[in-house]
């Protein structure tokens, strides 16, 4: 019996990627960067920076991807979250060591979150011009197997899609841009800087662990509007969860049959805590990509007894 037709919207980094090698670039040169602007030994600001970072952690709740006042990430769920934070925490400072940070980079950039943008970007440039793929172990054998039985793969990302289209290139497999008309259709697409930390003037919020997450992401709504998935599955509660599950509560008909976290290592308690349990968290913690066989098959027989129920 031939599978039913299945469409899957993914994230990339940290559901098909280890994305810990990359991070490590950037604090890198980001320690690099402040020690050149601040005359400052490497050790010294390495230890400065590992300060910061630990009062950062000690509340998470209030650091991470900030845009407008309000939380698009948290910087314990978003691995990527944490460059971010770092320029959050010294944008902040008035006195400390902190400050003469601040005031270095000032004078060369117009705002700390400006200056951890720059070594963001350029260090993600140049690992991807360095490394030809880092996915995750069989993150190939699933992906034959998912296109075997006749799943589609959308991939949504804020990641550029060339990272994504040659990072798949590498193992044989055509990834096509999403924004190509000749992708229509098409098994594997990405839709790369995909706009998910983005906020909306209209805030939609819910509650999840405690915490609040952002569910009101307009490019992103848009996104899944258009490609209506069976699935979704992202790393991040907040940027790849948040707005399927508010479409879920809403009743949107794009909302997915199935929604799925994974696991990672830095995963906190309050995004993994509800998963399963209630309506208004994610049905699925998924260990490994290697899962995704399986999940895909358990939403395929939500689906089926859903229509089967109509």
């Amino acid at each position: 019996m031939m599978d039913s037709p299945f469409h899957l919207v993914s994230d990339f980094d940290g559901v098909w990627t280890e994305p810990a090698r990359e991070l490590q670039e950037v604090h890198t040169t980001l320690v690099q960067e402040l020690a050149a602007l601040t005359a400052r030994s490497v050790p010294q600001v390495e230890e400065d920076v590992a300060g910061f970072i630990q009062i950062i952690r000690q509340k998470p709740e209030c650091f991470g991807w900030r845009i407008e006042g309000r939380f698009s990430s948290y910087v314990d769920e978003d691995y990527f979250a944490l460059p971010t934070a770092v320029g959050q925490f010294l944008e902040d400072a008035t006195s400390g060591p902190e400050k003469i940070y601040l005031d270095a980079l000032l004078s060369r950039h117009e705002s700390a979150l400006d200056f951890l943008d720059s070594c963001y970007h350029a260090t993600c440039d140049r690992f991807r011009s360095d490394v030809k793929h880092d996915l995750t172990r069989g993150a190939e054998r699933v992906l034959e197997w998912l296109l075997s039985h006749h799943v589609r793969i959308t991939f949504v990302s804020n990641a550029p899609s060339g990272k994504i289209i040659d990072w798949f290139a590498a193992n044989g497999h055509e990834v096509l841009d999403g924004r190509d008309p000749v992708s229509h259709g098409r098994p594997l697409r990405a839709y790369g800087r995909a706009g998910k930390q983005f906020l909306s003037h209209d805030p939609q919020s819910l509650t999840l662990g405690g915490r609040k997450v952002q569910g009101d992401r307009p490019e992103y709504l848009a996104l899944l509007e258009q490609e209506n998935p069976d699935m979704v599955i992202g790393d991040v509660l907040s940027l790849d969860l948040a707005l399927p599950l508010w479409m879920r509560q809403e009743k949107h008909p794009a909302a997915p049959t199935g929604i799925a976290l994974m696991h990672l290592k830095h995963s906190p308690d309050w995004v993994t805590r509800e998963i399963g349990k209630t309506p208004h968290a994610p049905d699925f913690l998924v260990p490994h990509v290697t899962s995704l066989p399986r999940l895909v098959t358990q939403v395929r027989r939500m689906k089926s007894a859903a229509l089967a129920s109509v």
